[in-house]
């Protein structure tokens, strides 16, 4: 995995959990009338968008190896 990928990857997930802190405590502060979240919902929801980013960044790095190695590995090759 390049070093870039890495550091894209570490950014994306920071931001994606600090954002969610910050969004679930504006919220639950507010003071307004109507049915309010489960704050367990908001976290499985959360969890659920992590892996779906990790999936995404693990396709594009192993489609980034497979171009790259094809020609050194058949373990990366795919044949129709």
């Amino acid at each position: 995995m390049s070093a870039n990928l890495k550091y894209l990857s570490l950014g994306i997930l920071v931001f994606q959990t600090t954002s969610l802190v910050l969004t679930m405590r504006y919220s639950r502060t507010l003071k307004e009338d109507g049915p309010r979240y489960l704050s367990s919902t908001a976290v499985v929801i959360a969890e659920l968008l992590k892996i779906i980013a990790c999936i995404l960044l693990v396709y594009k790095d192993s489609s980034y190896l497979s171009v790259k190695n094809s020609y050194h590995s058949p373990v990366f090759c795919v044949h129709a």
